[in-house]
């Protein structure tokens, strides 16, 4: 076994909690890999050179004191690492698979399909992207464009964010918080990201503002970054849990806050599950004069 990669099996195996050399070397043997003892424990004490890990003595009552290891700030950053490298390659298989369903299974189709159904001719569409542009996005947006095909369809990513859409009548604008479009010029504003709790507010409230008179906000979110769970669970679950508490900062938003922040500023808001989504669809906005 090459060092490296003894290194992420030892990260892999220590996680979590304090060991001893011993019982991740024992875990190795079990598992058919044959480490030198010797070699094993040069490899450990690379690892507390490197930052990867902590140690301490613990007091034995019938023999030498033993060394009990735990992993640092930089081993746990390293194993999130990890953990967050194999998420994207599901993730890329299951957009994979979501991208070459049959049509009759669409599940685009499901999202956009209640946002559109009062939109009809040339109509002003928003779509917000904030952290990257993905062929899930691509097929998202070509959806949306599909179904209201004389729309003109505004893009507002950050301008660090490379998005080059393969459809007509698309415009690109730089904007991240703040949407660079004046009061009450959209007829749809769709949202893929909600923001952390303590911006939520701002947030919606310029989503308001771009908005017009009859004009309909969809926001669209893992449900598992919505709930909070009592049962353990889904590995679908889980992924997304998980990707989400170790890549943002902040406290997440709850669905219950979300609809009433929502409330305050639409007169119509609506939730409905899809696939593991949660889709909220905020219309009728309300005056703020």
């Amino acid at each position: 076994m090459r060092t490296e990669d003894l290194i992420e099996t030892i990260l892999k195996l220590s996680r979590g909690r304090e060991f001893y050399g011993y019982e991740i070397h024992k875990k190795l043997s079990s598992e058919g890999a044959d480490v030198e003892v010797s070699r094993f424990y040069r490899v450990l004490a690379t690892m507390l050179k490197e930052g990867f890990l902590e140690s301490r003595w613990e007091k034995s009552p019938s023999g030498p004191k033993k060394r009990v290891y735990r992993l640092a700030e930089k081993g746990r950053n390293e194993l999130n690492k990890i953990l967050l490298e194999s998420i994207q390659t599901i993730h890329d298989f299951y957009a994979d698979y979501i991208l070459n369903l049959p049509s009759e299974a669409d599940v685009f189709d499901r999202i956009y399909s209640p946002l559109v159904r009062k939109l009809t001719g040339r109509k002003n569409i928003g779509c917000m992207i904030t952290s990257e542009y993905s062929p899930m996005h691509e097929r998202m947006i070509g959806s949306l464009h599909g179904k209201v095909p004389q729309g003109k369809i505004y893009i507002v990513r950050p301008s660090s964010l490379a998005v080059e859409p393969k459809l007509d009548d698309i415009t690109l604008l730089d904007g991240g918080p703040d949407v660079p479009l004046k009061d009450g010029y959209l007829d749809l504003l769709v949202v893929t990201e909600i923001p952390r709790s303590d911006l939520l507010q701002t947030a919606v409230r310029e989503w308001h503002r771009v908005l017009n008179q009859k004009g309909t906000l969809g926001i669209l979110a893992p449900t598992v970054t919505l709930r909070k769970y009592k049962d353990p669970l889904t590995i679908g679950d889980f992924i997304e849990k998980y990707e989400h508490e170790t890549t943002q900062r902040g406290e997440p938003v709850d669905s219950g806050y979300l609809r009433r922040v929502l409330a305050k500023l639409f007169q119509d808001v609506e939730e409905r599950q899809i696939v593991h989504m949660t889709l909220f669809m905020a219309s009728q906005p309300r005056s703020l004069a």
